[in-house]
């Protein structure tokens, strides 16, 4: 039992406490403005999640994205009418596995050489694909997709043009990161999020079939319905939608979060509990960390 506190408090340090709150906000706003104002096929409501997990571990980043998810839909004041609280468990399931790849060191940069060409290749093509697809699927139909997701149909246009936007922006950066950078970290951070994309996905199907019907109001209500409407059931419908939304997000999602952590200072990475792991062999030496204040665990 002495080695379970152990283990959960080094991962609830103060730093960690305090920016759990941060991120629940920053998930809460992201995920409302995305899937209720814009009506995209995608969430990024788990940036703040997979933020904490890869910072402080397992056990912060499952409790923030459970947290999210109630208080988004529990909360008095905040988000009325949303449909998220059911998802809590696939918010823990993704901190949970955040703070697995924080501890492997998948989000630490790594300079690559030969492989690096291949892997940008690989990736922005598999991305480039996935992104066709789920665009095909999820506007294929203005009236399919005012129906589906409770909007009017001159919705349709903005959120196809913002998802288009989005999709490049992400490629264009996932690019200059592998190229220019020549920095093979953000593979690793990408696949992670393909991985927990695909977990996801099979652990919130059946949320959407059997709490909601296949409607959640967002917009990936309208891949929902393609599917359906080309025979699949409606389990067969949810899944297939997980499939293509969510590692479409989850990459997003954790690539975003990889850029972030690259672009704090060593010093600040480093006294987060996975910090030491995060950290790139060949990044320039930050001064010496601050010693710890009394009291917080280390």
């Amino acid at each position: 039992m002495g080695l379970l506190r152990r283990w959960v408090a080094r991962q609830f340090t103060t730093r960690v406490i305090v920016l759990m709150p941060v991120a629940i906000a920053i998930n809460i706003v992201l995920g409302y403005t995305v899937q209720s104002g814009l009506k995209l096929p995608i969430y990024v409501d788990s940036i703040g999640t997979i933020l904490v997990g890869v910072l402080g571990g397992p056990l912060p980043g499952m409790f923030t994205g459970a947290l999210s998810d109630l208080i988004w839909q529990y909360a008095p004041g905040i988000g009325p009418g949303s449909q998220i609280g059911p998802f809590a468990i696939t918010a823990a399931v993704i901190g949970l596995l955040a703070g697995l790849w924080g501890q492997l060191g998948l989000f630490r940069p790594r300079r690559g050489h030969a492989l690096n060409t291949a892997a940008a290749v690989v990736a922005v093509v598999l991305i480039g694909a996935m992104a066709l697809y789920t665009y095909s699927r999820a506007f294929s139909s203005p009236d399919q997709f005012a129906n589906a997701a409770f909007k009017d149909p001159s919705a349709f246009d903005q959120s196809r043009f913002f998802f288009l936007v989005v999709m490049a922006v992400f490629v264009v950066l996932v690019g200059w990161a592998l190229v220019l950078r020549r920095d093979v970290g953000a593979v690793f951070a990408i696949s992670a999020g393909l991985f927990t994309g695909i977990v996801a996905a099979v652990v919130s199907a059946p949320i959407y079939a059997f709490f909601y019907g296949g409607l959640s109001g967002s917009g990936t209500d309208a891949i929902v319905a393609a599917f359906r409407a080309g025979g699949d059931s409606l389990y067969q419908s949810t899944l297939k939608q997980g499939l293509l939304s969510d590692p479409i997000d989850k990459m997003i999602t954790t690539f975003v979060v990889f850029f972030l952590v690259g672009s704090l200072s060593r010093r600040f990475v480093a006294r987060f509990p996975n910090g030491e792991k995060l950290i790139g062999p060949d990044a320039e030496p930050d001064a010496e960390p601050e010693a710890e204040p009394a009291g917080e665990a280390s």
